[in-house]
């Protein structure tokens, strides 16, 4: 039976915060597909993620995307299995505290929330840079370009969630179709050099072998992150175990599918051998769309990139603040971060927390070491990418291994399944890991490792304090859900 928490979880809640819950039913299954995708960003991995793959992998760019949807295929089934027996803001903090144990919650919903806070003034520095050079204006009036977009994000976000949603679908389809079009002329066309199965082979990397795709995937795995954020909006679906499910794998296969796609176009249109060329061309995706299909469409991929890239700043402001408005119900952050805005029912207090936040550390970036990769916008858009990527690994590393903890409690347990799967997550995801510290990056992405480290330390200084100095707090992690139960819960999770 479908119930909000159960009364032994609200009778350790404080009764002012029993009250705070977020709009019930407010979402469809195509919203929340339409939120995923738009985390996603189709648009802005395209146009900016594709060419760093391809700085390492070169004409094997599409194998490491690969690769990188291996890795989201075998974190979606641990996650879907999941949402099958409950439904919460905040799932990763959840999810991890259901499998791992409180304090592991504690730690993955710290992490996660930080990670999605990254990408905010990441991706609102790409719209701001796109928005410079569409509108034909030096790139040192990105942060007012900034303030502006960061206002828009926060009205979008405290506005009931539907109409924010529709806009993202809206755009997104727009921006995904432009994208597919000039796909597919470059294909039929045959590229520089006709078709071929080549960059699916690790024969055609710039730096050789293995090592290229290897490295490749760090970004190939940044461009899939979010296509599991429907998860974070459970309480908030009607019939979140269905509906929640069908989005991750939808938003998963899609993200899979386009990219591979639109990165073997970029590649024979370049020419596979010409793998250097592809990686030092930062608009590599206008380059192929002026040179095969002409007229408005390099313009075109440039709006829809800009585009895009706002409209993921939204999706990952919305998840990331769902997240702290979940520990800030339960107790363990601040109790005003679990309040909902009285109207709209949305969590507003960690939107605009977020939103304050994000603009301090994209003006402190931008301003200090902005002419680190030319302009500004660029050196805030990769520190703040690298960053959020190295903490969000860490998070879905401890989601497969959670995953595999948890099913195996459970009735119809199969090896291959609930242990296999997952582990093929672990090893892409501590690979790509590895990947993104060694070898050490220049300056200031190499101060990232150690900022995770610290987040992650003092993280860990607070919920061991919470422990010792108020252990039910800490007994409330993810105690919260939105829906839990159901046939899956009652009889074991049945192929994740």
């Amino acid at each position: 039976m479908s119930h909000t928490s159960s009364g032994a979880a609200d009778a350790n809640v404080p009764a002012d915060q029993q009250e705070q819950h977020l709009a019930k039913g407010a979402l469809r299954t195509i919203d929340a597909i339409a939120i995923s995708i738009s985390v996603l960003s189709p648009g802005m991995a395209m146009l900016l993620n594709v060419p760093g793959v391809a700085a390492v992998a070169g004409g094997s760019t599409p194998l490491a995307f690969l690769l990188g949807g291996v890795a989201c295929l075998s974190l979606a089934f641990v996650v879907i299995g999941f949402t099958r027996r409950m439904a919460s803001a905040g799932y990763a903090y959840t999810y991890a505290s259901r499998s791992l144990g409180k304090e592991s919650g504690f730690m993955a919903g710290w992490l996660y929330a930080a990670a999605l806070c990254c990408f905010v003034p990441m991706t609102m520095a790409g719209t701001a840079g796109l928005a410079a050079d569409l509108l034909g204006i030096d790139n040192s009036w990105w942060f007012p370009i900034f303030l502006v977009g960061m206002a828009l994000l926060v009205v979008l976000s405290i506005v009931r969630i539907d109409v924010t949603t529709k806009l993202q679908l809206v755009i997104g389809i727009l921006t995904i179709a432009v994208i597919v079009l000039v796909g597919v002329i470059v294909v039929v066309k045959g590229g520089a050099s006709g078709n071929t199965l080549a960059p699916f082979t690790f024969s055609h990397t710039t730096t050789g072998g293995f090592n290229g795709v290897f490295y490749g995937i760090i970004l190939g795995v940044t461009s899939y992150i979010g296509f599991e954020t429907a998860a974070d909006f459970g309480e908030e679906t009607a019939n979140p175990r269905r509906s929640i499910p069908i989005a991750i794998l939808a938003a998963t296969i899609f993200a899979i599918v386009l990219y591979i796609f639109t990165a073997y176009a970029m590649t024979i249109g370049f020419g596979v051998e010409n793998g250097k060329d592809f990686g030092a061309d930062p608009f590599a995706l206008k380059t192929i769309a002026m040179k095969f299909v002409g007229g408005p469409f390099g313009v075109l991929i440039e709006i829809g990139g800009m585009l895009s890239a706002f409209i993921v700043c939204v999706g990952c402001a919305t998840a990331g603040t769902r997240t702290l408005f979940a520990m800030g119900r339960e107790g363990v952050l601040p109790g005003w971060l679990g309040k909902t805005h009285p109207r709209f029912k949305t969590p507003a207090n960690a939107t605009v927390m977020v939103a304050v936040l994000s603009t301090l550390a994209a003006a402190l970036v931008g301003y200090t070491v902005g002419d680190a990769f030319g302009a500004a916008t660029t050196t805030v858009y990769y520190f703040f990418a690298t960053l959020g990527t190295l903490a969000i690994i860490v998070v879905y590393i401890g989601l497969c291994i959670g995953g595999m903890v948890y099913f195996r409690r459970h009735e119809n347990h199969k090896p291959l399944m609930h242990i296999g799967v997952p582990l093929i997550g672990v090893v892409i995801f501590a690979a790509a890991l590895y990947g993104s510290v060694h070898p050490t990056p220049p300056h200031p992405l190499n101060l990232t490792p150690y900022i995770t480290i610290a987040w992650f330390l003092i993280g860990l200084a607070i919920v061991l304090t919470l422990r010792a100095r108020n252990p039910q707090a800490v007994e409330r992690v993810g105690s919260i859900l939105g829906e839990e139960g159901g046939e899956d819960a009652a009889i074991g999770v049945h192929g994740g």
